[in-house]
């Protein structure tokens, strides 16, 4: 049994701490939030996620508690179909995707974990690494020896800015826009509306609820007022315009789309970097929690298999083609969300299904964990 800090309560930190405590190792997690928080929004699992909880002997659970996703569909503001994607005929299996919420994924993750050791308001300070351990110097003070640092701290990575220093992060888009409602009846696929004004998307997380995440479209990085950012999509065919009616900028949450810097090593040592804090990126591929459980596996696996003092490299070379891939085809997506509503158009029709199919291929092979 050895001693691992992870630091980080998201989806690979969780995930990994279930993991590594079925293994009979000893963990402790930190987490920065002075209390157990979860952010209210919601999540789409592509396949390749799903088959990770399947994995972690997690999916029928998450399937209950979910929504399975069989198709996505994108319209246009009147609701008239563009593109109707086959997700069983895009992945090779059936029930493919999932939509779930944030906070019941990670219930399910953590009531995993018996006796989990978690330390809330708590931050590392510093962080020294050599051949045969990581000495550890806890915001609270206390100065710990562990034979394993894993940074699972997101996209703002404590961990990763000790160790690395600062890597550059990307802005890619200004004033994005998430928030819950109550699922509308005729709404039971990845629902994408979208038009000149920007896109309005609709994602059931269980047969009571659904997940928006709504982007308008500006020029650079161009803000709006919050209370006047949705009038564009009060235009839109129902049920947007009656999702609208209730809605208030106060219970949503708002942020910017950034992109974290290509890291080849992820990590240093026997400091190990996880999920956000090693490749974050926007969600065009919606891939954020599928790559967070995949590097669990992944490195929980490589632990039983190499040596600790260079398993940062050894974890990187067996994630690196599958990331970079993910990223190559993420910034590709970028690229055409920015194009002119009817380019855009255009091509989903001419080409939507093959560059989807394309873009997913690599990741509907499920690596040999």
């Amino acid at each position: 049994m050895k001693n691992i800090l992870i630091v980080g309560g998201g989806i690979a930190g969780l995930t990994i701490a279930k993991l590594l405590h079925d293994q009979g190792h000893n963990i402790k997690l930190i987490e920065k939030q002075p209390k157990w928080q979860i952010s209210g929004t919601g999540l789409y699992l592509p396949s390749n996620g799903v088959v990770a909880l399947d994995k972690l002997g997690l999916g029928n659970i998450a399937r209950e508690k979910g929504f399975i996703i069989s198709s996505r569909h994108i319209m246009n503001a009147k609701s008239e179909m563009i593109l109707d994607l086959d997700l069983e005929k895009i992945w090779g299996r059936e029930k493919p995707c999932l939509g779930i919420k944030r906070n019941t994924l990670h219930e399910i993750l953590f009531n995993q974990i018996s006796n989990l050791d978690i330390l809330p308001n708590t931050t590392i300070n510093s962080l020294n690494t050599n051949t045969d351990f990581v000495n550890v110097e806890l915001s609270n003070g206390a100065k710990e020896k562990y034979d394993l640092v894993i940074g699972a701290d997101g996209l703002h990575s404590k961990t990763r800015k000790l160790i690395l220093g600062d890597i550059s992060i990307r802005k890619v888009t200004a004033q994005v826009c998430r928030f819950m409602i109550k699922k509308p009846k005729n709404i039971n696929a990845w629902s994408l509306y979208i038009s000149s004004a920007g896109q309005f998307l609709i994602i059931p997380t269980d047969n009571n609820w659904a997940y928006c995440y709504v982007n308008r479209k500006a020029k650079g990085f161009k803000t709006f007022s919050k209370n006047e950012y949705m009038d564009p999509f009060k235009k839109f065919a129902s049920p947007i315009p009656e999702i609208l009616t209730n809605w208030s900028p106060d219970n949503a949450y708002w942020n910017d789309l950034e992109e974290l810097d290509n890291i080849p090593v992820m990590g240093n040592g026997r400091v190990v970097l996880i999920g956000d804090a090693a490749h974050a990126m926007p969600p065009f591929m919606a891939q954020g929690g599928a790559l967070a459980l995949e590097d669990a596996l992944v490195l929980a696996n490589s632990l039983k298999n190499y040596e600790w003092s260079t398993i940062a490299s050894s974890f990187s070379k067996n994630r690196i083609n599958r990331i970079d891939w993910t990223r190559i085809r993420n910034q590709k997506r970028e690229k055409l969300s920015k194009l002119p509503y009817w380019i855009a158009k255009l091509g989903l029709k001419a080409v939507g299904e093959k560059n989807w199919t394309e873009d997913y291929k690599p990741l509907s092979k499920t690596p040999d964990w």
